[in-house]
């Protein structure tokens, strides 16, 4: 599996370096993924959920919107070609795509959010490395792209 969701259409791209398991007769759900893979993917697709959500409670997008409009997950071994907003998630997947650090530009006083033009490194989506003050501070970021700002 080389995604989750439409990368064609998705405005965000999020870059992880193992893919979940999936159940190819369903259809894609933040409840069969949960089941499916535990508590680790829980994490990842809540703290998707809040850095996408717009008008929205986190929740509902979640159940209702998360990898099915704004944004996919990739699992490859480089960026995918386009315009979308990349981030990439954790040291392992910003080495595997050949990401240097120090060509890159610390977004806050922490130095957990790095940005080049379209491309945002950040920690790992576990709670602990990504707070929700992470995600307060990325959210903007990434409403400004969704919306050619």
């Amino acid at each position: 599996m080389r995604a989750l969701g439409d990368t064609e259409s998705a405005t965000t791209l999020l870059y992880l370096p193992t893919p979940p398991i999936i159940d190819t007769g369903t259809p894609l759900s933040y409840s069969r993924l949960c089941e499916l893979n535990g508590n680790h993917w829980r994490k990842i697709l809540i703290i998707l959920a809040k850095l996408q959500t717009t008008e929205s409670t986190w929740r509902d997008y979640r159940d209702e919107q998360l990898l099915r409009q704004h944004e996919a997950i990739v699992f490859g071994d480089q960026l995918l070609t386009g315009h979308q907003l990349h981030i990439v998630a954790g040291k392992a997947s910003w080495l595997r795509l050949g990401l240097d650090l120090q060509h890159f530009t610390p977004m806050e006083a922490s130095g957990r959010l790095f940005r080049r033009e379209n491309i945002i490194l950040t920690p790992y989506p576990d709670y602990r490395q990504f707070p929700n003050a992470l995600i307060d501070q990325l959210r903007p970021v990434i409403q400004a792209f969704r919306s050619g700002g």
